[in-house]
């Protein structure tokens, strides 16, 4: 009987370490105002199909690694046009007076992101003085972004 719960009890570990184990990993660099970003709060991406969240799926990030589940991976490449895919994470930011503001944002994402062999996402704070008068927000956002991949950038028109 002890034979059998020790042999249960490896077994269960072992399927629980192979679960840890499958994530999928993709180059991402974030940058948030010029700075590459070491630590994201809360990160995750977010399944929408007509404004309505469908499914949550959570991500880990180190600066050079976005990772997630394989099953989630597998899950968003069978989406459709109909889905839409957003990147929604938190970053604090500590001003020279020793201020933290908390910026939210949520990036619409392709699922041909995920095919890239590198991608830099570069964030930029609108509200902030240096961007104020040169970058548009998104709509109803206080902030912009720029995107270089291994297959070319998408850089916003900048303000004369």
């Amino acid at each position: 009987m002890r034979r059998i719960f020790i042999i249960a009890l490896v077994v269960f570990n072992l399927q629980v370490l192979i679960a840890q184990v499958e994530k999928k990993e993709f180059n991402y660099i974030i940058c948030v105002d010029e700075d590459i970003i070491k630590v994201l709060q809360n990160p995750k991406i977010t399944v929408k199909k007509d404004n309505v969240i469908i499914k949550e799926i959570p991500v880990l990030y180190y600066p050079g690694r976005l990772l997630l589940n394989t099953e989630d991976y597998e899950y968003i490449s069978l989406l459709t046009e109909y889905e839409k895919l957003y990147l929604k994470f938190s970053y604090n930011d500590y001003s020279n007076k020793n201020k933290q503001e908390v910026f939210n944002y949520e990036i619409e994402i392709g699922v041909n992101w995920f095919d890239k062999s590198y991608l830099i996402l570069k964030i930029y704070n609108t509200c902030k003085k240096q961007y104020k008068n040169k970058l548009e927000p998104l709509e109803g956002k206080k902030y912009t972004f720029d995107l270089e991949t291994s297959n070319g950038q998408m850089i916003r028109i900048r303000k004369s």
